[in-house]
């Protein structure tokens, strides 16, 4: 038995240790806290181990397993979120589905509120 258990303990170390991991950093435009919950929720696929993007820089960090995915990959994410980045940009389409204070072609601004929650934006103002 405690052979059975060796072996199984050194198999799933050779599976664990044949995954390699990479982390990368590159810049992905978007300008506020819905942009950085948007961008970061993009991420959550198979393969990315953390991705933790930073509104003041716009760095994007990524660790991920280098069998599943590649740099490429990870700027197409990024672009399918409707944020442009060095190396991939968003489709025109997917960009105009993004709240009218996070198109960051357009010089929106999210002023003094970068982690506000759009969702009260789109209600009648009150009178």
């Amino acid at each position: 038995m405690k052979q059975l258990i060796t072996i199984a303990f050194v198999l799933v170390s050779i599976v664990s240790f044949g995954q390699k991991k990479a982390e990368t950093t590159f810049v992905v435009q978007g300008l506020c806290g819905m942009c950085e919950e948007r961008i970061e929720s993009a991420f959550d696929v198979p393969g990315v181990i953390n991705a933790d993007w930073n509104v003041e820089t716009k760095e994007l960090q990524v660790a991920y397993k280098t069998k599943k995915l590649d740099e490429n990959k990870l700027h197409a994410l990024a672009a399918a979120a409707g944020h442009d980045t060095d190396q991939v940009k968003a489709t025109d389409e997917v960009y105009a589905g993004l709240h009218g204070c996070c198109k960051y072609r357009e010089g929106a601004s999210c002023g003094d509120h970068d982690d506000h929650d759009h969702d009260d934006d789109d209600r009648a103002p009150q009178p």
